[in-house]
């Protein structure tokens, strides 16, 4: 009897060591299938995978869209109108671009080197990004410039002069936006009429007008621009498909027009005349009266 009770105990053993080299139990109690992943390997069998390689570091580019070489005479110091490096790098046609007040630092060949944002690093740019602000410019009442609000640069009107301020009403927000006061040195751009950095024009693109903004021409047969689409979308258009839009359009409550709608000039008509360089127009099928501003509102123009 001693002898078979020893021998069932050394089965019992060899059976228990058995079962404690068999892989262990799956851990969300899942059984394992054929096509499910393979079983890890065992203790001390383990190899740390090669390192991957660090990603490349940015390189930033003065002219990611390939404008072709242009030239701006301007001496360090100087400010204009122009884009953060973060957006122009990896900028392609349809990325959104915004135009911001910066500075010049002086130049290295043709490309502008631009004081970073914030006390960030300088940075170059193509002159074909930039758009130039004077010195100096004193602008009268109820004249259009280029200026900026919050750094980004803006379209309005001269209301008034405040002692050492000057007050404008922004033609490109939201009518609600209050008068602005301009500190000395603000830059400020007089607007001319026709095609000019920083005008607004109606571009014929896919059997519609889009409203776009004009950023630097581009020299060549046909001539070109640079511009900024709906939501800052780059693109670039034949200045024969280019209609500038007045910088200071003057007309009546009734009067058929063109005006901005989500991008493109759709057919309106002028309810009211609120004050120089505003009007409240209502568009021709939908939609409750609107205001609008110089630059985005136009005589309607004969379809080719």
């Amino acid at each position: 009897m001693l002898d078979r009770l020893r021998s069932l105990a050394w089965i019992v053993a060899v059976a228990s060591l058995a079962a404690c080299d068999k892989d262990p139990p799956v851990a969300t109690g899942a059984l394992p299938s054929a096509s499910g992943p393979a079983a890890p390997p065992p203790l001390g069998s383990y190899i740390a995978p090669a390192p991957t390689t660090a990603p490349a570091a940015r390189v930033p580019t003065p002219n990611p869209l390939g404008l072709p070489p242009r030239q701006v005479k301007l001496d360090a110091g100087r400010r204009v109108f122009t884009f953060a490096e973060p957006m122009l790098a990896g900028a392609k046609l349809g990325s959104t671009l915004v135009l911001y007040a910066a500075t010049v630092a002086g130049f290295d060949g043709d490309d502008l080197v631009i004081e970073g944002r914030d006390g960030g690093p300088s940075y170059k740019v193509h002159a074909g990004y930039v758009i130039p602000v004077p010195d100096g410019y004193k602008p009268k009442l109820n004249e259009p410039i280029l200026t900026e609000w919050n750094g980004v640069m803006k379209h309005a009107i001269i209301k008034r002069y405040v002692k050492d301020r000057i007050a404008v009403r922004y033609t490109d927000m939201e009518p609600r936006t209050p008068e602005g006061l301009l500190k000395p040195g603000t830059r400020m751009v007089k607007q001319v009429e026709g095609l000019a950095p920083g005008n607004y024009a109606a571009a014929r693109q896919d059997g519609e007008h889009k409203h776009v903004l004009l950023v630097s021409p581009i020299e060549g047969s046909p001539r070109r621009w640079f511009c900024l689409g709906f939501g800052g979308a780059a693109t670039i258009v034949d200045e024969p498909d280019l209609v500038p839009i007045p910088i200071k359009w003057k007309g009546k409550a009734g009067a058929n027009v063109w005006a901005e709608w989500a991008g493109t000039m759709r057919r309106a008509v002028v309810q009211s005349v609120d004050e120089d360089g505003l009007f409240t127009v209502k568009f021709e099928r939908a939609g409750k009266p609107v205001s609008v501003g110089w630059g985005l509102i136009m005589d309607p123009v004969a379809e080719p």
